[in-house]
């Protein structure tokens, strides 16, 4: 199943899926759902558009630990 914007809401926490960013452990805030499709997210200093694709939800353990968990670690995590 594909996101689109239309599942985000603004205050949302969510991560990026592309591991090689900037932004790339970050938990970032859905700041600004854009009518072309667009999401604005921040981590509270730097902001950067995206399109729905590229961000997914922040997982309850990933809210705990801060930060976006690996593959690895949130593999495990879900077996735990």
């Amino acid at each position: 199943m594909e996101l689109t914007n239309n599942d985000f809401l603004v205050g949302d926490v969510v991560v990026l899926t592309n591991y090689f960013t900037n932004f790339s452990n970050e938990l970032l805030d859905v700041k600004y759902l854009y009518p072309n499709g667009k999401i604005r997210v921040t981590d509270g200093l730097w902001g950067r558009t995206v399109v729905p694709k590229e961000i997914r939800p922040a997982s309850a353990t990933e809210l705990n630990a801060n930060r976006r968990l690996t593959e690895a670690e949130q593999a495990l995590a879900e077996v735990s």
